[in-house]
């Protein structure tokens, strides 16, 4: 078997040199968003006295009927204010439980209230943030090889291709016979 002579080792230097920076200058830039669900934050507010208070002109009240007789036995179905009612709802505690947002971009905020005597009790909240992670990925367009093979026929063989995103194709010579081997590639 021959020695491999220098100007088939400075070939393959310079495929190599070429398939390395023609590797780094060709890249594609792909982009992907992600959300990311974030803890859940919870808390319990200290219920502020209200700033300002509003009585309406006229107010609604919860009424029943009554019937009022009149001398002479005529009767009269009127409304009366219902105080029983009023003080029902006045001493009544109120829960309330509900989403004040659910997004798939910024999270989803519940909040629980409690009102009892016309104010406000008690007001907690759980918030579960989400954030956005943008993913920035560089994938390379052509990506060249260099390759180098031993066999028992034949002895050694020095080659190199280009891979175009998954298809590739190469090129080999092999010394010894004076001949060049293609070939056609895919990544999988």
């Amino acid at each position: 078997m021959k020695l491999l002579n220098w100007k088939y080792i400075l070939i393959a230097i310079v495929m190599l040199a070429v398939g390395f920076f023609t590797g780094r200058w060709n890249t594609d830039t792909v982009e992907s968003i992600k959300y990311v669900k974030g803890e859940t934050i919870h808390d319990s507010i200290e219920v502020p006295e209200p700033y300002e208070v509003k009585t309406p002109a006229n107010p609604v009240l919860p009424t029943k009927p009554d019937t009022v007789t009149l001398e002479g036995g005529k009767e009269y179905i009127t409304l009366k204010v219902d105080t029983a009612k009023i003080i029902a709802e006045y001493s009544a505690e109120n829960l309330y439980n509900f989403n004040a947002f659910d997004n798939d971009t910024i999270g989803t905020m519940r909040i629980k209230q409690t009102l009892q005597y016309n104010k406000m009790k008690k007001f907690s909240y759980d918030f579960t943030p989400v954030r956005k992670e943008v993913i920035v990925e560089k994938k390379r367009v052509l990506v060249p090889f260099v390759e180098a093979s031993f066999n028992s026929i034949s002895g050694i063989g020095l080659g190199g291709g280009l891979y175009v995103k998954d298809v590739g194709a190469s090129v080999k010579y092999i010394p010894q016979y004076r001949a060049y081997e293609f070939g056609l590639h895919y990544k999988f």
